[in-house]
């Protein structure tokens, strides 16, 4: 069993050993699943480490189910056998393939059309282990209205401790933080064409990462929990 963590997390992280795992990892400088920093790709006149400073040490990922504290009584190894049950309980599938897109003021990798598999999916998670998290304290909700909530985001954060699940649930791998419109405009047509090739054929998605936030504010990969055997 590995050490505890500060919080818990479910992930889609690509496959091992993927092409998209070695660009994510390399692009954001961290990977969660070795827990060790990564070369920047050279890109000529991109500030690679500045732009994706503040999603590094997050690690390369699809969240699922928001990072939460474990609630009052609950171990790792309780999230670890009850999240394990519950994905595989949940069948493996393929998921349509990635397109580079603007998601407010940051840049992010979302599927080319809707998966309502992977809808299904994160609610889920996010509705089944909620019984093992933590209520949100003041600083946290505090943080999560800074943002500008709408009313039914507000009613989420305070049913689910996150805003963005269910209706509001959309997924993404974040690719940059907060940019300016001429940044961005810039950037999306740089890591297009530098992605073109993990772009055009849809992703199986055979696991879920279990992730836990250390002290220092990195993400490390637990254990993938695998999905059930996809049905032929």
């Amino acid at each position: 069993m590995s050490r505890e963590f500060v919080r818990y997390a479910l992930y889609f992280l690509p496959a091992k050993g993927s092409s998209l795992e070695d660009f994510g990892d390399s692009w954001l400088g961290w990977s969660l699943t070795e827990g060790r920093v990564v070369a920047h790709p050279q890109i000529a006149d991109v500030p690679i480490a500045a732009i994706t400073e503040r999603p590094r040490k997050y690690g390369f990922h699809g969240t699922l189910k928001a990072p939460f504290r474990l609630a009052e009584g609950v171990r790792e190894s309780d999230l670890v056998t009850e999240a394990t049950a519950l994905v595989s309980s949940k069948p493996a599938f393929e998921m349509p393939a990635l397109q580079i897109t603007r998601l407010g003021s940051f840049l992010a990798f979302i599927p080319q059309q809707p998966s309502a598999e992977l809808q299904q999916l994160a609610s889920s998670l996010v509705r089944e282990l909620d019984t093992l998290r933590a209520p949100l304290n003041d600083a946290e909700l505090l943080r999560r209205r800074s943002a500008g909530l709408t009313p039914a985001q507000e009613m989420l954060l305070t049913k689910w401790g996150y805003p963005y699940v269910m209706d509001e649930f959309r997924f993404h791998l974040t690719l940059s933080g907060k940019l300016q419109v001429t940044e961005l405009q810039s950037l999306k047509s740089i890591l297009q064409n530098h992605t073109s090739h993990l772009t055009q054929t849809p992703i199986h998605v055979d696991d879920v990462g279990l992730v836990g936030e250390a002290e220092d504010g990195r993400f490390h990969l637990i254990r993938r929990l695998p999905l059930a055997a996809a049905k032929r």
